[in-house]
């Protein structure tokens, strides 16, 4: 047996010692901070390349500037975003045709293949028809990149006739090509905004190019033109008396994405809540999007955001300034401010059969929210005849106080007036630290209620 020299075996004690003193290291922390407050997200460490593109009868005098020691949406943009990426903003003319959109296009891919390399995070952001013009981009690429994310675009459709006289939607904007090169596409528009929804009268495009465009998705399929032009169209647009559009129509969401985003915001005016959607807190969440990818979680996430009239439009302005407003806007509260209210997303209730107090008819059922101390939040509407009542998100607008518990009751309208279905039954809301929507069971000998909540945040 070799005998290890004194020194060396001195060494190796120590050693085992400093080992055995030294406690665990911790698992490193997520990157994910308050901010962004998502802690089962996949974190990409890649540095990111983001391009921005503004919208018609703009430029970037607003939004896309980095200045330094100012912020903007863009800086949020990169604050989020891990070290060495780099924020792009991308200049067109702004004008409001199809030919502008599709030269800014081809202009676009040309920069994005200039300036990013390989192993890159590769994202695009289009605000309004700069959302179009980013998916046209992307379809013009050789290879695929990750995201491209359109706020407040309106996103064209070419509405065509099956055999059968229903209508088929196919996006103008959006070529199949697009799903092979981007890898996630996400639209995100604030609910005052209806700048998306009334655009195709006046976006630029006729039919001619609208079928053009959609060729692709035609091939393989048999459709009718419903409306063609009439003998006094082209005398009425000289004019002034009616549009070029026949077929097309416009939509604030994009079919061929599961992620599309209506988000509640108080912001009024139309070219104020147009633009609310790149403010400086919207940049950041954006980044993180752009980071961190599209998963369960940040769809939730993103669909429970709630804008409030004080929010800025991104544009560029002093840090202290910003900081200043958020210090007061934000007192009593964390940054930026979870669970400032509670909505209703969706409500069902099923009443048992021979429920006495519902009679010998089909009820008319309606339910009443109240919190933990008996105050009424809210009333729904009835829902006509029938042992099962559903309640959508277009049914239940109110936002509620962020309470932890209340009450439910549900009611009959009943001809000789209004019955209680058994009695009222309390609920509780756990929300886990990264979910913005749960679903809670209330049951009762009488009816039971499902009812899917979401907390919003700033």
């Amino acid at each position: 047996m070799k005998i290890l020299p004194y020194k060396l075996v001195c060494f190796a004690v120590l050693l085992l010692i400093s080992w055995q003193a030294t406690p665990p290291v911790a698992a490193q922390p997520s990157l994910i901070d308050h901010e962004f407050p998502l802690d089962t997200v996949t974190v990409n460490e890649k540095r990111a390349r983001v391009f921005i593109v503004h919208g018609t009868f703009d430029g970037n005098a607003n939004w896309p500037l980095i200045v330094a020691g100012k912020t903007s949406f863009a800086s949020e943009v990169k604050r989020a975003l891990p070290a060495g990426s780099t924020v792009h903003q991308f200049l067109w003319s702004g004008k409001n045709n199809h030919e502008a959109r599709k030269t800014a296009a081809k202009f676009l891919a040309s920069e994005i293949s200039e300036y990013s390399s390989q192993g890159e995070n590769i994202a695009i952001i289009g605000h309004s028809h700069g959302g179009n013009v980013a998916l046209l981009a992307a379809s013009q690429l050789k290879d695929p990149i990750n995201t491209v994310i359109c706020l407040s675009t309106p996103h064209l459709y070419l509405v065509l006739e099956d055999a059968e006289n229903k209508e088929v939607e196919l996006p103008v904007y959006c070529p199949p090509a697009n799903q092979k090169l981007i890898r996630q596409i996400v639209t995100l528009s604030p609910s005052s905004d209806n700048v998306p929804g009334f655009w195709a009268e006046i976006n630029g495009i006729n039919d001619d190019e609208g079928l053009a465009m959609t060729r692709p998705w035609r091939k393989a399929q048999q459709l009718i033109l419903p409306n063609v032009s009439g003998p006094f169209q082209d005398l009425a647009e000289r004019i002034g008396l009616s549009d070029e559009v026949v077929n097309l129509e416009s939509r604030d969401h994009l079919s061929v994405t599961p992620y599309n985003f209506k988000y509640r915001c108080d912001v009024e005016g139309i070219k104020k809540a147009h633009r609310v959607v790149h403010s400086a807190r919207m940049g950041y969440i954006l980044g993180s999007v752009i980071q961190h990818g599209m998963s369960k979680p940040v769809a939730q996430y993103l669909s429970t955001i709630y804008q409030f009239e004080k929010t800025d439009d991104g544009s560029i302005t002093d840090s202290d300034l910003i900081a200043s407003s958020r210090a007061k806007y934000y007192e009593g509260f964390d940054r930026p401010r979870y669970g400032v209210a509670l909505r209703m997303k969706e409500v069902k209730i099923v009443a048992l059969e021979n429920v006495p107090a519902l009679g010998e008819r089909e009820p008319d059922l309606y339910f009443r929210i109240k919190n933990a101390e008996g105050k009424q939040l809210f009333e729904s509407s009835e829902a006509d005849d029938g042992l099962e009542a559903l309640w959508v998100a277009k049914d239940l607008t109110k936002l509620l106080p962020g309470i932890a518990r209340g009450w439910i009751e549900v009611w009959d309208d009943d001809f000789n007036g209004d019955d209680p279905v058994g009695q009222p039954v309390e609920f509780r809301l756990e929300f886990g630290l990264d979910a913005y929507e749960i679903t809670t069971v209330v049951t009762h000998p009488e009816f039971t209620a499902t009812i899917t909540w979401q907390k919003l945040h700033e």
